[in-house]
């Protein structure tokens, strides 16, 4: 060993030893003073420990120990003894220490204000779970029930508790604030479409996608009546879906005559290079007429048929009509189709209707 380490560890023992020494030495007086100020069960217990657990890291008592005792001669055993010394006797007096002081006319009159202060905390608690029910949003009464829920009202809320009607309560509240949401939430949705279903064009149209986008807000704003059925007890729902549904009846009666009349039109100039003629015919347009030489079979006539049929139901035509040529024996079919005025959607060429609100 050289000479520089043996002075090293030389130094580091006498460290050691004055640490040992301080810290032994506090121990001491600390259980010395805290037993003698305050000799109750719990401060004695914690004095002797504080005592015992400088005496088993003073150096003189270790030299002894260690002389003794041959488990005590590793450095860090006299520490770790100390340690669980004071760590047993903290454990033992806890319990005590509280109960005596509880006793004491001191804790007497902490626990009396504490009790003041948690009746206090209590009516302003639920005086704001009154407050919260009686505004009555989704947000306010889930805060109410949150609070309820909380684990120091877990045996007020329980069946026969004295706050179970304040839960009843407030699950109404939340039950009902929900309805109204969603009620809410349908009316806008209801003031959203009125406009589209206004701006429907009722004149003839000339391109296709005129007459499809005139059939999607028809579509889309039936299902939107008809989403509305649980709503219809609802004072302030009603008079909108009522609104929205006379526009939609009227702009479809505008409307479908000329979109049956263009449709025709259209088609008719779509199909002149393979030898079809198109035309509609009859009261509102609702007859439409297929002439061209492929409809000399029968066969032609029913697959042309199946290809036609949903677009034809849904601008609702009463009745398509085959001929081979002009003036020739023909072959109609009638179409189940609903009046102009009438609401509902479509599934390929099945109509649903939607009755109006009772």
């Amino acid at each position: 060993m050289s000479q520089t380490q043996s002075v090293n560890q030389s130094n580091g023992r006498k460290v050691m030893a004055v640490a040992s020494w301080a810290i032994g030495v506090i121990f001491l007086l600390l259980g010395l003073l805290g037993a003698i100020a305050d000799p109750q069960a719990g401060s004695i217990i914690l004095g002797l420990g504080l005592l015992l657990g400088g005496l088993a890291i003073l150096p003189p008592f270790v030299r002894r120990a260690r002389e003794r005792l041959p488990f005590m001669k590793p450095f860090w055993v006299p520490p770790l003894l100390s340690f669980i010394v004071l760590f047993a006797t903290m454990l033992v007096s806890a319990p005590l220490l509280a109960a005596a002081d509880a006793a004491s006319p001191e804790g007497q009159a902490r626990i009396e204000a504490q009790k003041v202060a948690d009746a206090e905390k209590r009516v302003t608690e639920i005086a704001e779970i009154e407050a919260l029910i009686a505004v009555g949003t989704v947000e306010s009464t889930r805060q109410a029930l949150s609070k309820l829920g909380a684990g120091r009202f877990k045996d007020d809320v329980a069946e026969g508790g004295g706050l179970r009607d304040l839960l009843e309560r407030a699950n109404t509240a939340a039950e009902v604030a929900k309805v109204r949401g969603e009620a809410n939430g349908y009316m806008a949705r209801l003031n959203e479409a009125l406009p589209k279903v206004e701006a429907i064009f009722t004149g003839r149209p000339e391109t296709e996608l005129a007459i499809a986008a005139n059939l999607e807000t028809m579509d889309a704003t039936a299902r939107l009546l008809g989403d509305g059925e649980k709503f219809a007890d609802d004072a302030e729902v009603r008079p909108l879906m009522n609104k929205l549904r006379q526009t939609l009846s009227q702009k479809q009666i505008a409307a479908f005559p000329h979109m049956r009349s263009g449709y025709g039109t259209i088609k008719d100039a779509a199909v002149w290079e393979n030898d079809m003629d198109i035309t509609v015919q009859g009261g509102g347009n609702r007859t439409i007429r297929f002439i061209a030489g492929i409809f000399a079979a029968n066969r032609n006539i029913a697959e042309f048929e199946r290809t036609v049929r949903p677009m034809l139901s849904q601008l609702r035509y009463k009745r398509t009509q085959y001929e081979w040529y002009r003036g020739s024996e023909y072959t109609y079919y009638t179409l189940e189709t609903p009046a102009d005025g009438e609401i509902g959607y479509w599934t390929g060429s099945n109509f649903t209707p939607v009755p109006p609100v009772p």
